[in-house]
């Protein structure tokens, strides 16, 4: 009898606690998880988005996600990145879509030059809800699950001598990323396009292996090309935007409400980082000419010129890719309902 009663009264007691959350057994203890975010760039808007996103994570899910940002290329160029995120290995990334049309060359559309009037136009575009959701779904079965778009800035070149006329371009080498929406509009231009990954310009450009860059102005400021080169022609004739993603391996081993908070975090941030661009990009072009650098803009004929030149090679790169051509249509239609 007395056996039978300890035995009653330590599983009382047991009950106790564990109602009490005292004696949590193991399979109910909350487990953490770590998100590293690696990014090739710096102080920039894709740093901003990695510092914020993750900031954002890490405070909605009370601590149960832990994150840490790496850019600057710290864990590898963005090939580099892109390998590991797709094997599990890094977490969280973000760059512009044309540097993974080797995963899905769906990924290119957004690179299309023409599509878009200015900054906001890109930026009402890429928020649209039914674009946003099929182009940030174009990775997951490459094991990379979109979270967010936002927009980088316009398309502008530096170069080792000033461009004043389009002519001007003509015999350059010039620095691009390696998809055919960037690749064909510089060979229009009578220059030889020259994909590389970013940690590979500077010095490019240093020894004149390269004779210009296609980038957006942040890019030129926070590597401070004015340091090697003092011309920028601003062109806009197309509109950089970088998306946010995470390793699908990693995301699949996250509980519910963790992919929730996750997904609901990259929407949330957009809106801030948009704004934030926008005049980063304004501070980057005061930068440049405060160290000496300057900028031209092509006569109205040659722009006018320029842009009915690559208002064709969205449609002439995706004809012949039924998939792609799909997510450009969407694009272009997004794009027109968008305008103003």
């Amino acid at each position: 009898m007395k056996r039978i009663g300890f035995a009653v009264c330590a599983a009382a007691i047991a009950v106790l606690f564990l109602t009490a959350g005292l004696l949590a057994p193991p399979a109910f203890a909350a487990k953490k998880f770590n998100m590293k975010c690696g990014l090739a760039t710096l102080n920039d808007v894709q740093v901003e988005w990695g510092k914020r996103f993750s900031d954002r994570v890490v405070k909605r899910s009370g601590g149960r996600i832990t994150s840490k940002v790496y850019p600057g290329g710290q864990l590898g160029n963005v090939m580099r990145l892109i390998e590991s995120v797709q094997l599990g290995t890094l977490e969280c990334w973000m760059a512009p879509p044309a540097f993974i049309v080797g995963v899905d060359p769906r990924f290119q559309v957004l690179a299309a030059p023409g599509l878009f009037k200015d900054y906001d136009h890109a930026v009402r575009t890429v928020s649209d809800p039914k674009f946003r959701e099929v182009f940030l779904g174009l990775g997951e079965a490459k094991g990379m699950k979109g979270v967010s778009l936002v927009v980088f800035a316009p398309t502008v070149y530096a170069t080792r001598k000033p461009v004043k006329m389009l002519d001007d371009f003509k015999g350059m080498k010039i620095r691009v990323f390696a998809s055919p929406m960037q690749t064909i509009p510089i060979k229009m231009l009578g220059a030889a396009p020259a994909p590389m990954p970013l940690m590979e310009v500077v010095p490019a450009l240093q020894r004149g292996a390269i004779d210009a860059v296609r980038s957006g102005v942040s890019i030129f400021t926070t590597f401070k090309y004015y340091n090697i080169v003092k011309d920028i022609t601003v062109t806009n004739d197309g509109m950089i935007t970088s998306i946010g993603m995470v390793s699908k391996l990693w995301y699949d081993k996250l509980p519910p409400d963790l992919q929730k908070i996750i997904m609901e975090e990259g929407k949330a941030v957009q809106p801030e980082l948009f704004k934030w661009g926008k005049d980063f990009i304004d501070n980057n072009f005061k930068i440049w000419t405060d160290n000496g650098g300057k900028f031209h803009m092509l006569p109205a004929a040659d722009q006018k010129k320029m842009m009915g030149k690559f208002s064709t090679v969205g449609s002439t790169v995706v004809k012949d890719n039924p998939s792609v051509r799909e997510v450009y249509d969407l694009l272009v239609a997004t794009a027109k309902k968008h305008a103003r």
